[in-house]
């Protein structure tokens, strides 16, 4: 639907844009590892975060200003996992989301330290603040 269809139709207040589309041929590029821990993260955010934004770990996203406002003053997160926390936040507030598929191409100078054991520590530190966010909005801390 567009505006050109729909008169009372207004665009999402925020977007992700999303890579899924290509995850079977991004596990084919992948190491073991990062395949193993890519559907680990994306099996976590589905279950203790939201199922409606199937990748939240791709760079881009667009918001509109009152979106930005709403959601990231109310961002606790400041790690690898906040957009996780977005999109709780989002459906939360009843700001409305849309994921879109992105073409995407892997470069060189991830921004993962792509060493086993660091990709492993920042990995569980991304379990670890998924299961707060979803700790603290269930018990109302946040």
């Amino acid at each position: 639907n567009n505006s050109s269809n729909n008169p009372g139709y207004l665009p999402p207040a925020a977007v992700f844009g999303s890579r899924a589309h290509l995850e079977e041929e991004s596990s084919a590029s992948r190491s073991k590892i990062r395949t193993f821990l890519m559907h680990a993260f994306h099996f976590f955010v589905k279950t203790l975060c939201s199922a409606r934004i199937k990748d939240t770990q791709c760079g881009f996203k667009l918001f509109t200003r009152s979106a930005v406002v709403s959601l990231f003053t109310n961002l606790h997160l400041r790690r690898w996992a906040f957009d996780t926390e977005a999109v709780v936040i989002a459906e939360k507030l009843n700001v409305s989301l849309s994921e879109v598929g992105v073409i995407w191409h892997e470069v060189d100078g991830s921004k993962l330290d792509v060493g086993k054991i660091a990709l492993a520590m920042v990995s569980l530190g991304m379990l670890r603040d998924m299961v707060c966010v979803r700790a603290c909005y269930l018990l109302g801390i946040w």
